[in-house]
């Protein structure tokens, strides 16, 4: 039998383990000198650094060995003066100048940074724990920082709130601040070198950290349009006080169109802080008179929309993520907020005006979708939609089957008692299509005019639906007692 002798890379590691684990005071002494020595030979101790903390599991969920991680970790965080970052230890003067897994890491003993930050927030031993966190929160190591963009990027962007969490009135972002992310948030509020210009302008996730961190003068290095969205989202957290006076700052003193754009289309959609933002900075869109009229700017509205032609104007925006549906709600939902009699009447020449166009232009989709809108929301009674409904003779172009179901909840009976004397052919209609409908809408409009409610008594499902035996493919209910398979005994 022929023995292959072992590569230096192993000796190397066997002498690490023997000095790291046993405490062999000879084997530490090869091992310094073959970190002194530099160049290839300090690399293989690096290496097999990496080698042993991959096969302790580092930071490898319920596999990690901690007691075997441990000591390999105390031997990195040793001085090393030859580090040209801060603080100067072995794991500051080897590791690279990016987070970026290495594609053979665990085959070559290519270090994992991002493992550095979790241990910093997660590793069990409380010492060495904060040992990490100290050294995050100062270094300078461009992997190092790196890493800890990365760690807090999923933190920055839109997700889960927590009901319960935030004051009164305020919508939280709570899990940035709690547990394991309140540790990782103390280490970049701490460390110096952050924020850093951001290398993708697209990278927006990265504002946070200029925002928390009162930095406004990194925020134009981001891309501008989705920097405003993200301030925005921002400004209606619970993040402290004066991160939320940098977003309202921010968001007014914007010059780019991309990001005046997107403020004022959250404006119009709702957003109050948007709103405030464009109010207080007087920005305009493609839709000014929309924008106007939603942020209650009544007296430029009044000037700049006389003839009350907001929805009209609202057809011609060239703006998919504005829902003509949307729009319509938006206006219905002012009228009930009682705005000035003459603007109010504005509004409603505008949602009277919707019909028909000429020919299959963009503009006359957009009228169509908006006349749906409208129609949708008269069928649940909304006051002004079944006024403009009934005003403008608005009837449902597409679908024969939901003419008498308007006809009746709008109360227009002239037309309904003609179409259907008796009734059958409505509840005909509904005991076939119900879903659009509620029944406490056409129960309401029944008691207020003496009418019958027309809508359909329920019918229970056919006999072969109701029968006890219930048969899958899932052995635990078939034959009621878990015996048989496929539905056969």
């Amino acid at each position: 039998m022929v023995f292959r002798r072992s590569s230096r890379q192993d000796r190397v590691q066997h002498a690490l383990a023997a000095a790291v684990y046993e405490g062999d005071r000879r084997a530490r002494e090869r091992v310094e000198r073959w970190w002194a020595a530099g160049g290839d030979d300090r690399e293989k101790v690096w290496r097999g650094a990496w080698f042993l903390l991959s096969a302790a599991s580092f930071r490898f969920g319920n596999h990690e060995q901690p007691a075997r991680v441990a000591p390999v970790l105390e031997f990195l965080l040793e001085p090393d003066p030859t580090s040209t970052y801060r603080p100067q230890v072995r794991l500051t003067a080897c590791l690279p100048q990016t987070a970026a897994d290495p594609p053979s890491g665990v085959y070559l003993g290519d270090p994992y940074v991002q493992r550095i930050v979790e241990a910093a927030v997660g590793f069990p031993d409380e010492g060495l724990r904060q040992r990490l966190a100290d050294l995050l929160a100062g270094t300078d190591q461009p992997g190092l920082l790196d890493a800890l963009e990365v760690a807090v990027r999923p933190y920055a962007r839109p997700g889960h709130r927590f009901i319960g969490t935030a004051p009164a009135g305020r919508d939280a972002r709570q899990d940035m601040w709690l547990g394991e992310q309140g540790a990782l948030l103390r280490i970049v509020l701490a460390n110096p070198e952050l924020p850093r210009p951001p290398a993708d302008p697209g990278d927006v996730d990265l504002a946070l950290l200029a925002v928390l961190k009162q930095r406004p003068d990194l925020l134009p290095a981001f891309d501008q349009g989705a920097l405003a969205g993200r301030l925005v989202e921002y400004a209606g957290t619970d993040l402290p006080e004066d991160a939320l006076d940098l977003c309202r700052h921010a968001l007014r003193g914007f010059t780019s169109p991309k990001a005046v754009a997107v403020v004022c289309d959250q404006a119009v959609l709702g957003n109050p802080e948007a709103a405030a933002a464009a109010r207080d900075a007087g920005y305009r869109s493609a839709w000014t008179s929309g924008l106007l009229l939603l942020t209650r700017q009544f007296d430029a509205y009044r000037e700049h929309d006389p003839d009350g032609r907001v929805l009209q104007l609202a057809c011609a925006l060239d703006k998919p993520e504005i829902r003509e549906d949307t729009v319509v709600g938006l206006v219905l939902a002012l009228l009930d907020t009682d705005p000035p009699e003459d603007v109010a009447a504005a509004v409603r020449r505008s949602l009277r005006d919707l019909g028909a166009g000429t020919g299959d232009s963009m503009q006359d989709l957009r009228r169509l979708w908006m006349r749906r809108g409208v129609l949708a929301r008269a069928v649940k009674l909304e006051p002004e939609a079944v006024a403009a409904v009934v005003d403008a003779g608005y009837l449902p172009e597409d679908d024969e089957r939901a003419l008498l179901p308007l006809l009746f909840l709008t109360e227009q009976f002239d037309r309904y008692d003609r179409e259907d004397p008796d009734g059958t052919k409505l509840r005909a209609a509904l005991a076939e299509r119900r879903h659009p409908y509620e029944h406490e809408h056409f129960r309401t409009v029944a008691e207020r005019n003496g009418r019958d409610d027309p809508w359909p008594p329920y019918e229970p499902p056919p006999e072969r639906y109701r029968s006890g035996v219930h048969v899958t493919t899932w052995p635990s209910s078939m034959g009621g007692g878990g015996h048989s398979f496929g539905g056969y005994p």
